[in-house]
């Protein structure tokens, strides 16, 4: 698998191409630019199957490099990269076709390999599950996939007709939990078999066609072109769908989960038909015992929502930043309120929302971020509590370090830290200067202010270089040495893993 890597910040580039063994997984890096232009040229030329994409590039930005791709019919996979609180933009490159995106500042180059991983595996089965359908019927899968991308010249060797056109879409419920299910070997038939009894089930319906869409995500598409009448059309789309649902409980012991898109009467509209479906598949994240969900029922994109709910994150984001942990829980409780009432983000957004803000809570922590366990929560209320949970954790730590009354030693140096952090601070130099352990000063420091010494120390410098950024006669170098650090590219680094975005880009937004 064919990789490019797309970021102007070489640092970034750099992290990811040294974190792994590419061949031994069975990638390969081929290309790497630092600009928007230079990204689409490599991607025309290398023909790569994956592109790691940042949002935020000279010359043209990620959403001028999706767009780009999109209107030159390029079908390269992107994965983008982008800045904490970056939502706008972020939800632009999945309206333009991104596969995924990271946050820099809490990014976790395993978790990229770890999609990279799973993309690969989806790709193989694919051409599995291609290669099976083709001996069943030839063609027909590569047909429908012609049909989803906006062609229908072969649209009449499919059992569909050009009326009353529905596409369903629907995934198992808890589908990592029910592989286990199976022995090792086992676990890859899942999809195959579901697939399977899917076919068998609508082989004898007149217009119904179905393919397996990903690795758990599965497409029935329909016609009910002898109709006049919309509701009987909508009724027979029931009646399939149900017939799927209750075989699948039946023979397989599953809960399937669909999201159905509405009418349409041409085959140019079944992308359209289709991005429907997933945006009601969507709507499960708030509705997890509603079977099936239907698109003319979500709620509307509302603008004015949406600002709203940016400026939520925004608010818990600075919250977190000037340590205000009453109002951080305030603008919690008002941000899920407001997916509550308008459900303006997807299951997608909301998980990386809560990722970063309990990656700002986490940082200087010694302990590992929990892992695993976030990745199985399968609705809204469910992510609320764990992160609740988990959040109300981390904050009594820091509240207790930050109330608490220091002992003498911690109290000087504390102030040791807040007038001489532009000096080269070490535990030695603590050690040495208050005739104590290294290890002890260490230990006591994050007990009572409730994060490591070095932890503490950065937040000092970063909060006085912003201050330093404001006026611009002072040069980002220049504020590197002024706070204590020993290179403007690791001033760089800290920077961006506290406030999401680099020194410049900070700078920028002041103006």
């Amino acid at each position: 698998m064919k990789i490019i890597i797309a970021d102007d910040e070489p640092l970034v580039r750099i992290g990811i191409k040294s974190s792994f063994n590419w061949a031994a997984a069975g990638m390969e890096i081929v290309g790497e630019a630092a600009d928007g232009e230079e990204a689409l040229q490599l991607i025309e030329e290398l023909q790569p199957d994956i592109v790691i994409l940042d949002i935020k590039m000279p010359k043209k930005d990620g959403i001028e490099v999706l767009t780009a791709l999109r209107d030159r019919g390029m079908r390269t996979k992107v994965i983008i990269l982008s800045s904490f609180d970056d939502f706008v933009h972020v939800k632009q490159a999945m309206q333009l076709g991104a596969l995924d995106y990271f946050h820099k500042p809490s990014m976790n180059v395993q978790e990229i390999m770890s999609l990279l991983q799973n993309i690969q595996a989806e790709a193989r089965e694919n051409r599995m599950s291609g290669a099976e359908a083709v001996e069943i019927k030839p063609g027909k899968a590569a047909i429908l996939r012609e049909l989803l991308a906006g062609s229908s010249e072969r649209a009449e060797e499919t059992k569909l007709k050009e009326s009353n056109l529905y596409t369903v879409l629907f995934t198992v419920k808890r589908f990592g939990q029910i592989l286990k299910r199976y022995t090792q070997g086992n676990a890859a038939y899942l999809p195959a078999t579901i697939f399977n009894i899917v076919s068998e089930l609508l082989a004898k319906e007149q217009e119904t066609e179905c393919m397996q869409l990903e690795y758990n995500a599965f497409l029935v598409v329909l016609s009910h072109g002898d109709s006049n009448s919309t509701q009987a059309s909508f009724t027979h789309v029931n009646e399939i769908v149900y017939m799927i649902h209750n075989a699948m409980k039946r023979f397989l012991n599953i809960e399937p989960i669909f999201g159905i898109s509405n009418a349409f009467h041409a085959y140019a509209e079944l992308p359209q038909a289709v991005d429907q479906a997933r945006r009601a598949l969507d709507m499960k994240f708030y509705h997890p015992n509603d079977p099936v969900l239907y698109y003319q029922n979500r709620k509307r994109d509302d603008e004015s929502v949406q600002e709203q709910i940016g400026a939520a994150i925004v608010a818990m984001k600075d919250c977190l930043k000037e340590e205000k942990y009453d109002s951080f829980a305030a603008a919690l409780a008002s941000w899920e309120q407001l997916l509550q009432n308008y459900e303006g983000m997807n299951e997608r957004d909301v998980k990386k929302v809560y990722e970063g803000l309990l990656f700002m809570l986490s940082v200087g922590d010694d302990e590992d971020l929990p892992a695993g366990e976030a990745a199985q929560l399968d609705d809204f209320t469910e992510c609320s509590s764990y992160y609740h949970a988990v959040f109300n954790e981390k904050l009594r730590a820091r509240i207790i370090g930050k109330n608490k009354e220091y002992s003498p030693l911690i109290r000087n140096v504390v102030q040791f830290i807040n007038t001489r952090y532009s000096e080269n601070i070490s535990l030695k130099l603590l050690g040495d200067t208050f005739h104590s352990s290294p290890n002890y000063i260490s230990r006591l420091f994050k007990q009572e202010v409730g994060r490591g010494v070095f932890d503490y120390l950065n937040v000092v410098r970063i909060r006085q270089a912003k201050e330093l950024l404001k006026d611009y006669r002072n040069k980002i170098y220049e504020i590197a040495e002024k706070v204590g650090f020993n290179s403007q590219v690791h001033f760089a680094i800290v920077f961006n893993k506290y406030e999401g975005m680099s020194p410049s880009d900070y700078r920028k937004e002041l103006s």
